[in-house]
C-alpha cells in the first residue's frame, strides 16, 4: 500500500511536469533552405540559385524528398529526412554543404527557423494612435517589439508580416544628372564614400588614452542631401541638385488586414508578428511566458497608446482540446464505476477497482514523463478506462467468488491464503492478456512519418496505462479486496451473503438454456456462427478508405487564388471585400487576410494570392443552429459569388501547413507531373484537371502552379551594345538601379539600420515608353536610348517553378467530398493511363493526404500479419497446444467482424484513426478469449480426455459474468469519445467506433461460439 500511495504521488508530480498541447507536432524533420535574390524574375532565380543550391546539396545524408519552389525575388528548397534524424544534425549537413555553393552576388541565403508546420503559436498586430504613420508601426514591431519578444525562451523565431518598411530613398532625375555630366553609379559611389566613420587609434593627455573617432557617417535625409558629388564652375554639385531624399518604404511583398466584427475594428494595412515555437519545446509554457513578456512590453517599453492585440493564440485549442479530453474522461470514469457497482454487487469492491484508474493513469504519466511524451487530445483522449480495469476486475470477481465458494476450513486458514490462492489462478492469464493487448500496439509503433507521430503517443501511453493496470490487478486489488471481505470471510459462523442481481440472474438463466441448445448442436453452431462473422468481415469490402478524417482545430482556413500577374497592391484592394463578405456571420470572431508573402520568404507565394484565417466564436454559442460544415460552405459560396474569377479552397491552417510540407500539397490529392518542359507538362495538367473535372466527389480542382504572367524583358543585342562601346553590365546597372531601386549602403540609427536606395524618379520608370527612353552613357559620352541597345518588350514568364527531387513539377491538385480516397485515385488513375501519356523522363506522381494513407496502408500490411503471428505465438507459450490457440485467435474474426459492421452503420470511412481501433480490439477481443479457454482448462476440460457438456456448460456459465464485465466496461467506457463532437475529437470517433462495434460483436459471439468449438476440437466424450 505504501509503495503503490508513493508511485502515486509521483506520478502526480509528473503530470504537473508533462509538457501539454493540443495534437502531437506530427511533422518530420526538415531542413528549408531560404534564398532571396531580389529583384530577379522566377526564371533567373532559378536558373541560378535554385539550382545551385539544390546541386549542392544533392548528397545530405538521410534525405527522403527534396522539394523546392520558385518565385519572383525568392527560392525555397527544401530537405524531408529520414525518421530519428537528429535536427541539428540534418542542419549542420546542409550548412555544411551550402558553403559549396556557387551563388551570385547579391543572394541572401538562411536557413528557415528551427520550427515546423505546427510551430505557429501567437498571433499578434500592433495597434496604435492615428499619429503614428504605417511606417513607425512597422518601425516599433522591427526595433522593439520584436526583438524583446525574441528573448522569451523556447520561441524560435518571429516573422512580421504586413507594414511598409522604412527605407531612404534618392530619387534621382535623368535631365539633372545629364546636365551636369553624370552617371548613376557616380551617385552611389558618392553616397557609399561619405557614410563612414573612421578611427585615429588613441591619443594621450595627462597619462589617459582617448580614443580618436572622426564621425562621418550619414544620419539623415539632410546628410544625404548635402553629400558633394561633384564640382561644376567651381560651385559644389550636390545629391539635392539630381534628385529627391525621402523616407519611403520598398514595395510590399505582403499586406496584412483584419477585422473584429463585433468591435467594428476594420484595418486594411497592418503589421503582425508570428510567433514560431521552437521544436520540441512545450507551448503551454512558452505561451504563458510570452504573454507575460507582452505584458511587461505593453506597460514599460511601448509608447502611449499602443498596444499589442492577440490575434490567434494556441491556448484557444489547447485548452478547448484539454476541455473535451477532459469531459471525455469524466464521463468514462462515472460510467465505469456505475457499471462496476452492477457488476460487482458492492459499491466498496466497485471503489476498490475504481482505484486502478488513477493508479494507472499516473503510473502512465510517470513513464511519460521519463520518455518526454506530451498530454494531448490523443495520448490522454483515446484511454479508455474501461480496458483499464479489465484486468482489476477479472482478479475482483475471481477473488470474490472463491471467497464465497470457501469452505469452512479454508475460511479457518485466514483470508490471506485463498487471496493468494485464487490470485496466482487468474494471475498468469491476466499477465498474458496484458502482454497481448501491448503486443497488439505494435503495428501502430511501427508506423513512421505523420501516422507514426500522430498514434505512437496514444499507443505507447495506453500501453503504460494498461502496464499499471495490470500492476495493480496484480498487487493492490487482491490486497484491498481482501481488506474489504476480509470481516465476513473470517466469520465461519455465519455464510457470505450472494448478491442478488435480477438483470445478470435473468442472462445466466437464459445463457444456460441457449447454450444447452447450441451444444446440442455444435457442429452446425460453429458452422452458422462463423459464417455469419465471414459475411460481416467481407462487408469489409464496401468500406471506402481516406487518410484522416477531416480535422476541426476551431478555425477556419481559405486560400484566395487571384489570376496570375495580379500585383500585390491590386490583390489588396479586395481583401477589405473578402473580410466584408465573411464578417456578416455572427460566429464570426475575427478575419486576418494576407495577400502575398512575408519579408522573411518563409512562405515562398507570389503575389495572387491571399490567405484568409478566420477565428470562430465558442461553438456552445452557435453549433445548435448551423454546423461548422454548413458554415465554411455558406461563406465558400458568398466569396466565390462576390469574386468569381477567385479560386478559393478550404482547409484547417495546422494540418494543411504538415500536409504541404509533407507532400507538397494541402489538397486530400495531388496529381503531380514531373519532368523538365513546363509548357508540355501545363498542357497535360490541364488534360488531367478537365478529366478530375468530370468525376464524382471532386471539389476545388485547380493547377497548384499559378499559370504564366507577363514580363517586361528588355533583351540586349551585344552585337548593337558593342557598336556604341557599351558593356552589358552598363544596361544592366540601369536595369537595376534606375528602374528597381538597388541598396548601395545603410543608414544607422542607434541599433536601428535602414537601406539607402538609389533609383530614378517614378515618372521616369512608370511605363514602357519611358522605360525605352532610358538612356545609356556611352564610350564617347553619347547617350544611347535602351530602345537602341536592347528589345523591350512584354512576354510570357513563370510566376512559380517548383521542384522535386531536382526536377520540374506541375501538380493538379483536387479535394474528394461525399467519396472515399481510394476508390476514386483508382478511377482517376485508370482514366489518366488510358487518356494522357508522358514521353520518356516524365512521371506522373500521386501525393497529397492520399500519398500518406497509401503509405500507412502497406505498413499495415506488413505489421498486422507479423503482430497477430506474434500473439499466436504467445498464446501457444501460455496454452502449449494449437487448438486452444486457433479457438482463442478466434475472438479477432469476432472483433474485425463488428468493426467493420460498425464503421458501415456510422457511414466513416477506413482510415488510419479506424485501423489504429481495429488494432486495438484485437488485443482487447483476444483477453477475452483466454479467460474462457483458460478457465475451461483450469476445469480439466479436453485434458484427462473424460470431460463432459456439463463442465463445458458450468464453466462458461460461470465465466459469463467476467467477459460481460471487461467488455461492457471497455464499450461503455469508450461511449463518451465515440459521440464526443469537441473541437479536437474528429481523429477519436472512428477509434472508438471500431473498438465499441469489435468488442459489442465479440461480446455477442464468444460466449456462443467459443464453448461449441472448445466442445467439438477437443476429444472429449459426448454425454
Amino acid at each position: 500500500m505504501g509503495i503503490s500511495i508513493a508511485l502515486m504521488l509521483v506520478g502526480y508530480f509528473c503530470f504537473t511536469q508533462l509538457k501539454i498541447e493540443a495534437y502531437p507536432d506530427i511533422a518530420d524533420t526538415n531542413v528549408i533552405v531560404v534564398a532571396q535574390y531580389k529583384g530577379r524574375a522566377a526564371e533567373e532565380v532559378e536558373q541560378q540559385v535554385t539550382v545551385a543550391i539544390e546541386r549542392a546539396l544533392q548528397n545530405t545524408p538521410n534525405v527522403l524528398d527534396r522539394r523546392s519552389r520558385t518565385i519572383f525575388g525568392l527560392g525555397i528548397v527544401q530537405l524531408t529526412f529520414k525518421d530519428g534524424t537528429d535536427d541539428y544534425f540534418a542542419r549542420q549537413q546542409v550548412m555544411e554543404r551550402l558553403a559549396t555553393a556557387d551563388l551570385p552576388d547579391g543572394v541572401e541565403v538562411e536557413l528557415a527557423p528551427l520550427s515546423t508546420a505546427v510551430g505557429e503559436i501567437f498571433r499578434y498586430v500592433v495597434e496604435a494612435p492615428p499619429s503614428f504613420t504605417p511606417i513607425q508601426i512597422r518601425d516599433l514591431q522591427d526595433w522593439v517589439i520584436k526583438p524583446y519578444l525574441l528573448q522569451t525562451d523556447g520561441i524560435a523565431d518571429i516573422t512580421t508580416f504586413g507594414g511598409p518598411l522604412k527605407q531612404f530613398h534618392i530619387q534621382l532625375s535623368p535631365e539633372k544628372l545629364r546636365k551636369y555630366d553624370l552617371k548613376i553609379s557616380d551617385i552611389e559611389e558618392k553616397v557609399v564614400a561619405n557614410n563612414i566613420n573612421s578611427g585615429g587609434n588613441t591619443i594621450e593627455r595627462g597619462g589617459q588614452a582617448f580614443a580618436v573617432r572622426g564621425l562621418g557617417a550619414i544620419k539623415s535625409e539632410k546628410d544625404i542631401e548635402n553629400i558633394v558629388i561633384k564640382t561644376a564652375n567651381g560651385l559644389p554639385v550636390f545629391i539635392r541638385d539630381v534628385g529627391e531624399v525621402e523616407i519611403m518604404p520598398p514595395p510590399p511583398s505582403g499586406v496584412l488586414g483584419y477585422t473584429f466584427p463585433d468591435e467594428k475594428v476594420d484595418v486594411n494595412n497592418g503589421v503582425e508578428g508570428i510567433v514560431l515555437l521552437r521544436r520540441y519545446e512545450n507551448p503551454s509554457e512558452v505561451l504563458k511566458s510570452l504573454k507575460q513578456r507582452i505584458a511587461d512590453l505593453q506597460d514599460h517599453e511601448l509608447p502611449e497608446g499602443v498596444k499589442i492585440r492577440t490575434m490567434y493564440d494556441r491556448s484557444f485549442l489547447i485548452n478547448h482540446s484539454l476541455e473535451t479530453v477532459g469531459h471525455t474522461l469524466f464521463e468514462g470514469i462515472s460510467i465505469v464505476i456505475i457499471v462496476l457497482i452492477f457488476f460487482l454487487g458492492s459499491w466498496r469492491s466497485a471503489l476498490v477497482v475504481a482505484l486502478t484508474i488513477p493508479f494507472s493513469l499516473l503510473f502512465a504519466f510517470i513513464i511519460m514523463r521519463l520518455t518526454g511524451i506530451p498530454a494531448n487530445l490523443l495520448s490522454l483522449g483515446a484511454i479508455d478506462f474501461g480496458i483499464i480495469v479489465d484486468g482489476a476486475v477479472v482478479m475482483a470477481e475471481h477473488l470474490i467468488r472463491r471467497y464465497k465458494k470457501a469452505t469452512i476450513e479454508e475460511r479457518k486458514e485466514g483470508i490471506v491464503k485463498i487471496t493468494m490462492l485464487s490470485a496466482q489462478e487468474v494471475g498468469r492469464e491476466i499477465f498474458f492478456s496484458v502482454a497481448i493487448i501491448i503486443l497488439a500496439y505494435m503495428p501502430i509503433l511501427l508506423m513512421t512519418r505523420v501516422e507514426g507521430k500522430l498514434f505512437s503517443p496514444m499507443a505507447l501511453t495506453l500501453s503504460f496505462a494498461v502496464v499499471g493496470s495490470m500492476l495493480a490487478a496484480l498487487t493492490l486489488i487482491p490486497v484491498l479486496i481482501s481488506f474489504v471481505y476480509n470481516k465476513v470471510v473470517s466469520n465461519t459462523d455465519s455464510e457470505i451473503k450472494e448478491h442478488k442481481n435480477i438483470v445478470l440472474d435473468y442472462l445466466d438463466k437464459k445463457y444456460s438454456k441457449f447454450l444447452s441448445g447450441l451444444l446440442n448442436n455444435y457442429k452446425k453452431t460453429v458452422y452458422i456462427g462463423m459464417a455469419v462473422v465471414f459475411v460481416l468481415i467481407a462487408f469489409g469490402s464496401r468500406l471506402g478508405s481516406e487518410f484522416l478524417p477531416e480535422l476541426d482545430e476551431g478555425s477556419i482556413f481559405i486560400r484566395g487564388n487571384f489570376p496570375a500577374g495580379i500585383s500585390i497592391q491590386e490583390n489588396s484592394t479586395y481583401s477589405p471585400k473578402i473580410r466584408k463578405v465573411i464578417s456578416k456571420y455572427p460566429q464570426i470572431s475575427y478575419i486576418i487576410t494576407q495577400a502575398g508573402r512575408n519579408d522573411d520568404g518563409t512562405d515562398p507565394f507570389p503575389a495572387n494570392r491571399n490567405e484568409i484565417l478566420i477565428g470562430l466564436k465558442d461553438y456552445k454559442l452557435w453549433s445548435d443552429t448551423i454546423t461548422k460544415k454548413e458554415l465554411v460552405k455558406m461563406v465558400r459560396t458568398d466569396l466565390e459569388h462576390a469574386l468569381p474569377s477567385v479560386r478559393f479552397s478550404s482547409g484547417q491552417p495546422i494540418i494543411d501547413q504538415v500536409m504541404e510540407i509533407v507532400t507538397g500539397s494541402a489538397a486530400d490529392l495531388a496529381v503531380s507531373i514531373v519532368g523538365d518542359d513546363l509548357q508540355l507538362m501545363r498542357s497535360k495538367a490541364d488534360s488531367i484537371v478537365s478529366i478530375v473535372n468530370k468525376m464524382k466527389g471532386s471539389a476545388a480542382v485547380n493547377i497548384e502552379q499559378e499559370g504564366p504572367q507577363e514580363q517586361l524583358s528588355i533583351h540586349i543585342d551585344r552585337e548593337k551594345t558593342a557598336r556604341f562601346g557599351i558593356n552589358v553590365s552598363d544596361v544592366q546597372d540601369i536595369i537595376e538601379a534606375a528602374i528597381g531601386g538597388k541598396a548601395i549602403t545603410t543608414l544607422y540609427d542607434g541599433v536601428k539600420r535602414y537601406d539607402i536606395v538609389v533609383r530614378y524618379l517614378p515618372q521616369h520608370r512608370a511605363n514602357i515608353d519611358e522605360i525605352k527612353s532610358l538612356l545609356v552613357t556611352s564610350t564617347n559620352g553619347a547617350l544611347i536610348p535602351i530602345d537602341q541597345l536592347a528589345d523591350v518588350s512584354f512576354i510570357q514568364g513563370q510566376t512559380n517553378i517548383y521542384h522535386y527531387n531536382g526536377k520540374r513539377m506541375i501538380t493538379v491538385r483536387t479535394n474528394i467530398v461525399g467519396r472515399d480516397q481510394v476508390s476514386f485515385v483508382k478511377e482517376l488513375e485508370s482514366k489518366i493511363n488510358k487518356t494522357v501519356k508522358v514521353p520518356k523522363g516524365y512521371q506522373i506522381i500521386y501525393g497529397g493526404q492520399y500519398e500518406n494513407l497509401e503509405r500507412a496502408g502497406k505498413q499495415l500490411l506488413l505489421t498486422i500479419p507479423l503482430t497477430i503471428g506474434l500473439v499466436f505465438i504467445l498464446l501457444f507459450s501460455l496454452y502449449k497446444n494449437f487448438k486452444d490457440t486457433l479457438i482463442t485467435m478466434a475472438c479477432i474474426l469476432f472483433a474485425l467482424g463488428g468493426g467493420i459492421s460498425a464503421l458501415l452503420l456510422r457511414g466513416y470511412y477506413f482510415n488510419v484513426s479506424a485501423g489504429v481501433g481495429f488494432v486495438s480490439i484485437f488485443g482487447i477481443s483476444v483477453m477475452a478469449g483466454v479467460l474462457l479457454v483458460s478457465a475451461l482448462n483450469r476445469a480439466n476440460v479436453g485434458i484427462t480426455g473424460e470431460s463432459s457438456r456439463e463442465t463445458v456448460e458450468k464453466v462458461s456459465k460461470e465465466q459469463l459474468r467476467a467477459i460481460l464485465s471487461i467488455l461492457v466496461l471497455a464499450v461503455l467506457g469508450l461511449i463518451p469519445a465515440a459521440t464526443s463532437t469537441g473541437i479536437g475529437s474528429d481523429v477519436q470517433r472512428p477509434l472508438a467506433t471500431v473498438i465499441i462495434g469489435g468488442l459489442l460483436s465479440t461480446l455477442i459471439f464468444a460466449p456462443l461460439i467459443i464453448p461449441a468449438l472448445y466442445y467439438w476440437v477437443h476429444p472429449t466424450k459426448k454425454i
